[in-house]
């Protein structure tokens, strides 16, 4: 759970330069200003106003903002205000918004997500057991809270939810809502309505729609057919509340404004829509598949790790992603003739027809001459990025593994800065890998799919929830790799080439060393029930119908691997290579239980997950949630993890609260430091 320094937010939105943030940073140590956080000395010295504010934080911590405007419109019953203590919304300027007893789950309109304190005390107070958080200019919040005065009664104590009344729609108040629940893809969108001058609210998670609906609202809500399934699930409890609900499934959401490229976030959906043309209808070459992805992969790693600039890192990911494009049948096409006779030339021609913003051929102009010998380490850490990564995964450099070692007398060509970093990028991911593995021997997947949508959809989820995929182009090519690396599981699907996924479990059954593997079996569209129970019948651990969802594989997945008979073991490292707020992320998204140590010169910490929550630490004599948060600050000494349970409870807050303030803490040292 890794946050950008709300600083670094605001310089990437325009609301702040480097040299203002500068100014922040160094005021904070006058009287005035000490004890105060980054964003509230950056207002009191007027560098930014309170609807800047709350952009960047609601662009730190990924949560949705509601404009001035909606937050002025909004009409909030008596009933759901009455849930939280009326002290609580004058004091703290936070407005609660929708309410769902079932789910225990409480909509808040808040200025400052990083109001650990306050948002305790609301979910303390209704006994919710998750805040949905939304995030509004305080401003606007106030201006509500004064509109709402009149049923705010200071003894407001929690009470049922009843249905609203229904009444005309008003067609000027028609609302229209984007749900995307791709995070990036939803932040794309949001800045392109921005950019052309459209009025849709734009969410990721399907729960924040309740936000924008009333009794007396006509609201269309736009989905891709996709996610017509998630939509499904949460139309009933929707339409009670909002009568005028009108659904309108596309098949996808379409780009018409180019200028919005150069914005991150935007940046960031145009990689994924590219790698997604890239590499989804290739399903033949395998092998070159599997290294395009690996490599940009690796090589956005390495550039964060160099800590380039963000347009530096969309540069040399996207070359990375086209530079070995000649191996795939998927592209084709006449070269120009000025590309003839170059090393990255089908590259260099494809990627023109984009035409991105950045200089890609200068860049593998320069690795060219690179490859070629005619330079040696330069200046220019972009290319030295690029070339290291390409060497890594050419040499097939694993997670964990030493560069050095495996690129041999070859690594004296290459600076020595990136080869550290390299090394540093494998050891991280390598333990990722481990912790999300639960310990085990393995946490490498095996993925043999026809379809070469599914595989890519799959394989990018997997590699997200700390899997190291592998894929395979047949069931003959999955049995090799199984026997040779000994997986944590396999998924196949069951009418592969050269042997089909039936043939593939029972031959891993024959042997001891891989016997014990779980194989997940995938079906085809249109596959009966009978394939389903066959599979089942001859021992796969699951059977998956497609349409699948990629979630619902990994949730199964993980299931899997925890029952399998491999005894988990310890794993040990140090904190530069993986920080504890990045550990206990990977243990907590993993639902898993484990033992956290930490040593380092001066005192012992520990931290007990159980389940995915975050239940007790201990740091020295510092017991409960200021002990958690002393050692997330740490950032040198060591960590061992045991998958095991023990110990007294002290700490009974949400993970993702305890992260989050850990995460503020930790930034605010660092911002101090400097």
């Amino acid at each position: 759970m890794s946050h950008s320094p709300l600083g670094e937010v605001c310089v990437a939105l325009g609301l702040l330069t480097s040299a203002e943030v500068a100014q922040v940073i160094a005021q904070k140590s006058r009287p005035e200003f000490r004890g105060m956080r980054f964003g509230d000395v950056a207002l009191a010295l007027s560098l930014i106003d309170d609807a800047g504010m709350s952009r960047a934080l609601a662009q730190q911590f990924r949560l949705n903002l509601v404009p001035d405007d909606r937050v002025d419109k909004l009409q909030i019953s008596a009933e759901v205000l009455a849930l939280v203590p009326a002290r609580l919304i004058r004091e703290r300027t936070i407005v609660p918004t929708f309410h769902e007893p079932e789910k225990r789950v409480l909509s808040l309109l808040t200025p400052d997500p990083t109001d650990i304190a306050t948002l305790r005390q609301v979910q303390a107070a209704t006994n919710a057991a998750r805040l949905r958080l939304f995030v509004a200019s305080r401003s606007a919040l106030v201006r509500l809270v004064e509109r709402l005065a009149p049923m705010l009664p200071e003894d407001a104590q929690g009470s049922a939810l009843p249905r609203p009344e229904t009444r005309e729609f008003d067609p000027d108040d028609a609302t229209t809502l984007l749900v995307e629940p791709d995070a990036d893809t939803a932040m794309a969108l949001r800045r392109l309505e921005a950019l052309e001058g459209g009025d849709a609210v734009v969410v990721s998670d399907p729960e924040a729609v309740h936000a924008h609906l009333s009794a007396d609202r006509l609201v269309r809500l736009f989905y891709r057919r996709a996610n017509a399934r998630l939509i499904d699930a949460n139309v009933a409890g929707w339409k009670k509340v909002c009568p005028g609900l009108r659904l309108c499934p596309v098949d996808g959401f379409g780009l018409t404004n180019r200028s919005a490229a150069p914005e991150d976030r935007t940046r960031h959906f145009f990689l994924q829509l590219a790698e997604f043309l890239l590499l989804a209808g290739e399903s033949r070459q395998m092998d070159a598949r599997g290294r395009v992805r690996r490599m940009a992969r690796l090589t956005a790693a390495l550039a964060a790790e160099m800590q380039l600039r963000p347009e530096d890192r969309d540069a040399v990911q996207i070359a990375a992603m086209f530079c070995d494009i000649d191996e795939l049948s998927l592209i084709s096409g006449m070269l120009d003739r000025r590309d003839e006779g170059r090393r990255f030339a089908l590259a260099m021609t494809v990627l023109r027809q984009f035409d991105p913003p950045w200089d890609i051929d200068g860049l593998l102009t320069s690795v060219e001459r690179r490859l070629a010998g005619h330079e040696g380490p330069g200046r220019d850490l972009r290319v030295e990025v690029l070339y290291t990564a390409r060497a890594a995964v050419h040499a097939s450099v694993v997670d964990g593994g030493d560069p050095v070692e495996a690129l041999g007398p070859e690594a004296a060509r290459h600076d020595a800065r990136v080869l550290r970093a390299l090394a540093h990028v494998l050891r991280r991911q390598g333990l990722r890998h481990q912790v999300a593995a639960g310990g085990g021997a393995s946490s490498t997947i095996i993925l043999a799919e026809r379809e070469a949508a599914v595989l890519t959809a799959l394989e990018a989820r997997l590699g997200a929830a700390g899997f190291d995929v592998m894929v395979a182009a047949d069931g003959e090519q999955a049995l090799q790799l199984a026997k040779n690396l000994i997986p944590a599981a396999v998924i196949a699907n069951l009418r592969l080439p050269r042997k089909d996924g039936i043939t593939l479990m029972l031959e891993l059954r024959r042997t001891a060393e891989t016997r014990d593997i779980p194989v997940l079996l995938l079906t085809d569209k249109g596959s009966g029930a009978k394939d389903v129970a066959r599979g089942l019948e001859l021992g796969a651990e699951d059977v998956l119908e497609k349409p699948l969802h990629p979630d619902v594989v990994v949730a199964k997945l993980r299931r899997a691997v925890a029952r399998s008979p491999s005894q988990a073991s310890g794993i040990s490292g140090a904190l530069r290579d993986l920080g504890l707020i990045d550990l206990l992320q990977t243990l907590t998204l993993g639902g898993k239980t484990a033992l956290v140590q930490i040593t380092e010169a001066g005192e012992p910490g520990s931290v007990q997950v159980r389940e995915g929550q975050i239940v007790a630490a201990q740091h020295g004599r510092r017991t409960g949630e200021e002990a958690l948060f002393s050692l997330a600050a740490l950032e040198h000494g060591s960590f061992e993890v045991r998958f095991d349970d023990g110990g007294a409870d002290n700490i009974h807050s949400q993970a993702e609260f305890l992260l989050l303030e850990a995460l503020r803490r930790r930034d605010e040292q660092r911002e101090g430091a400097q």
